[in-house]
């Protein structure tokens, strides 16, 4: 518990204690309760608190207010009411302490752990006040108001030595701006303080010396307000509206820089995207450039085709823009290309965005890379051999396109690949060569291919390559083209391998079974010709 803060806590009531411990769970503080003045002066000759909690009507029993013993010993207190008159408000205003609370109400114990966490965060944190005039009674009243709540401040006369001591001290994040500075006026100073550090998150307080100058003093308001102060003070301050004004604007301070690093940890670690209507880009994410390997400057004002990888279907695009443009999230896997033309996978999530009148401004990318989890995938539909897709990828191209081709009506074709006396190269050569020829066979087929066939291991020496948007004449001509691709490679330890092929094209009422039984038909057919050709 060595960076826990104790707190005095002098009442008969133990409710509030447990409301505290309750409310505040980060385990900052530890509450030591005293029901008697003979317990507080026990502790306090024991312990060391850093705040004290007392109920102002709490006495011994000859009078004595626990309060002022408290006070004497330099414990910065929070008095505790559970109802507060007109004498005893203007008897706790004389005393030196940080805020009064009423604590018989949910507002008021709220009030009192908002306060508690707020003087842990004050604590000691530099506050700075500049002023021309250190003895006027607005200066010394804001002075005074911060010491209370344990602020540190540090007061300066120029605008020289203001600016100075911001730049040296990154944590000022509370300035006090008095009209009046010795070198320059304090509007000035606000407008500077601005202009420097328009990303340091901090609370500006403007304020004038000006008494009986009604018109003077409203006009300076408005230019400090203008100037981007978030308060401005022309009196004394009002201590009780300033302690929930600096705890309300430090809350919010405490949010936004919780919201910036929730922000620069997406920007830092996922791959967001904002687009203009037409797909330009106007937004990207550090994740996003050092994934594509293109900088934000090369993919700002580019569209999207910019990472649009080659092997992707354009009717996958077409999908989406459909989808997006109808007001709906698209969703899906997309394989983008970096700059330097290697690849990467991402599950991406597409929405409109749109301005707060619900008109559309544009669309919002969010993708994740899956790059590895492809990679698996990958190896799993894979023959170990070969590298060709394996029988059950085989099934599943098979099924899909089978099926677009009914909803479609496109063309689709299929092509049987059998080596002819592959069992003689093994026999002679050994298995070992026989591999070999599987291997840089394969290499010479999908060389042959298009991108938009599938080609896979049937089994043994067997390979089959599927044919979306292809005739008879176009299924021939590829499979001729393999044939002698395979016929003319020179092998390591043997001259001469040929391949027997088979094709077929589905037809209008076909099942898939029909459709393979065709194309094995018309591979055994070629063998039964006298191999090394095509047949359908």
């Amino acid at each position: 518990m060595t960076n826990t803060k104790k707190i005095l806590v002098a009442d008969h009531d133990i409710q509030i204690t447990a409301f505290l411990q309750e409310r505040i769970k980060d385990k900052k503080f530890h509450f030591i309760l005293a029901t008697s003045m003979e317990y507080v002066v026990s502790l306090l000759e024991s312990e060391t608190f850093f705040a004290a909690i007392v109920d102002f009507e709490m006495q011994n029993i000859t009078g004595e207010k626990v309060i002022d013993y408290v006070l004497e010993k330099k414990i910065p207190t929070i008095a505790t009411f559970d109802e507060l008159t007109d004498e005893q408000y203007i008897e706790v205003t004389n005393y030196p302490v940080i805020d009064y609370v009423i604590k018989n109400n949910l507002a008021g114990k709220s009030y009192l752990a908002d306060l508690l966490q707020g003087l842990e965060s004050f604590y000691n944190r530099h506050v700075l006040i500049c002023s021309k005039d250190h003895s006027s009674l607005t200066t010394k009243s804001i002075t005074q108001v911060f010491r209370s709540l344990l602020f540190q401040p540090i007061i300066t006369s120029s605008k020289k030595d203001a600016l100075e001591l911001m730049r040296n001290d990154e944590c000022i994040k509370i300035v006090y701006v008095d009209e009046e500075l010795e070198d320059k006026s304090g509007l000035l100073l606000c407008r500077e303080i601005k202009n420097r550090y328009p990303k340091r998150d901090m609370i500006l307080f403007g304020g004038t010396v000006i008494n009986g100058d009604t018109k003077r003093v409203e006009k300076l308001k408005g230019e400090f307000f203008k100037s981007g102060v978030t308060d401005f003070f022309s009196e004394s301050i009002d201590k009780e509206r300033f302690n929930t004004h600096i705890m309300s604007m430090m809350k919010i301070l405490k949010q936004k820089q919780r919201l910036d690093t929730y922000i620069e940890t997406v920007d830092k670690y996922v791959l967001v995207s904002i687009t203009n209507k037409k797909g330009v880009i106007v937004y990207a994410s550090d994740a996003f450039s050092e994934m594509s390997g293109y900088s934000k400057e090369e993919l700002i004002g580019r569209n999207h085709n910019i990472v649009r990888h080659p092997d992707m279907d354009s009717s996958i695009y077409k999908e989406m823009w459909e989808t997006i443009k109808a007001g709906h999230v698209w969703s899906g896997e997309l394989k983008n290309r970096k700059k330097s033309g290697d690849f990467y996978w991402v599950s991406v999530a597409i929405e409109p965005i749109y301005d707060d009148f619900g008109l559309l401004m544009g669309y919002q990318s969010i993708r994740f890379d899956i790059t590895d989890k492809k990679r698996v995938e990958e190896l799993s539909i894979r023959d170990k051999l070969t590298g060709a897709y394996n029988r059950n990828k085989f099934d599943d191209v098979l099924n899909y396109e089978f099926a677009q081709r009914g909803r479609y009506k496109k063309e689709l074709a299929m092509i049987m690949v059998d080596f002819d006396h592959f069992k003689n190269v093994n026999d002679s050569y050994g298995h070992q060569a026989g591999d070999h020829v599987l291997v840089e066979s394969a290499k010479i087929i999908e060389s042959c291919v298009r991108e938009s066939d599938s080609f896979c291991r049937w089994g043994g020496e067997e390979f089959a390559v599927i044919c979306p948007f292809t005739d008879l004449e176009g299924v021939l001509n590829l499979a001729e083209k393999i044939r002698l691709a395979v016929s003319n490679f020179h092998f390591i330890d043997i001259v001469r391998q040929t391949v027997s092929l088979g094709v077929a094209v589905a037809k209008e009422n076909d099942t898939i079974e029909a459709f393979l039984k065709r194309s094995d038909d018309a591979l055994y057919m070629a063998k039964e010709m006298g191999r090394n050709r095509v047949m359908s």
